[in-house]
């Protein structure tokens, strides 16, 4: 069948600055999109076909603060509200798949030179909040056309957060650069993606 387009307004509004000397900046912006026709899947035994969920909204706000001290520190931060959420039909309150409502990040870095070379590390963390992987929440009452009925509401992510780091060698005039870097340093298990085909087998 023959969907109607989806379509999206959207407005935003931002400022950026800076103060303290040029050692301090400061963005921020706030957004505001309204979804009519919002185009989703929805399974029906084993196959897949795009639907119309209606209307659907999103807003928030989005920052960041770079701030330099120092010569050999500067520090970094951002946070990002979103509130993304369906808001008529089946799908009405709902949130938007892989769309965390709050995520943060924080890092800094420390640049010193030695010798004929520039050493710097630069540990960082990141977290954000829980997230679903599908549109429909995993909601059991939206599972029911499955060819296995899902029951259970178990595929969504709480909130985690994850440890990084870097360390870097750079000589004088930046022709040649060396770094390792450590990913997850804290080992922290968390699910990239759930569900999908695997949700017709319930």
């Amino acid at each position: 069948s023959v969907l109607p387009s989806e379509t999206v307004d959207s407005y935003e509004a931002g400022l950026k600055t800076a103060l303290a000397d040029r050692t301090l900046f400061i963005d921020g912006s706030v957004f505001y999109y309204r979804y009519s026709n919002f185009q989703t899947t929805e399974q029906q035994g084993t196959v897949f076909v795009t639907v119309n969920a209606g209307r659907a909204e999103s807003y928030g706000f989005e920052g960041q603060v770079s701030w330099r001290p120092a010569r050999w520190v500067n520090l970094f931060g951002s946070y990002a509200y979103n509130h993304s959420r369906f808001a008529r039909g089946a799908r009405d309150g709902n949130r938007f798949r892989l769309s965390p409502d709050h995520s943060a990040a924080l890092a800094v870095q420390f640049k010193v030179p030695a010798g004929p070379v520039t050493i710097d590390f630069t540990p960082s963390v990141t977290w954000q909040s829980k997230v679903f992987f599908d549109d429909d929440n995993d909601l059991p009452a939206l599972q029911r056309n499955n060819l296995v009925p899902d029951l259970v509401q178990d595929e969504v992510q709480g909130g985690y957060a994850l440890a990084d780091a870097r360390l870097g060698l750079e000589t004088a005039d930046g022709r040649w650069r060396f770094e390792g870097f450590v990913t997850n340093a804290f080992n922290r298990k968390y699910i990239k993606d759930a569900g999908n085909t695997g949700d017709a087998l319930g």
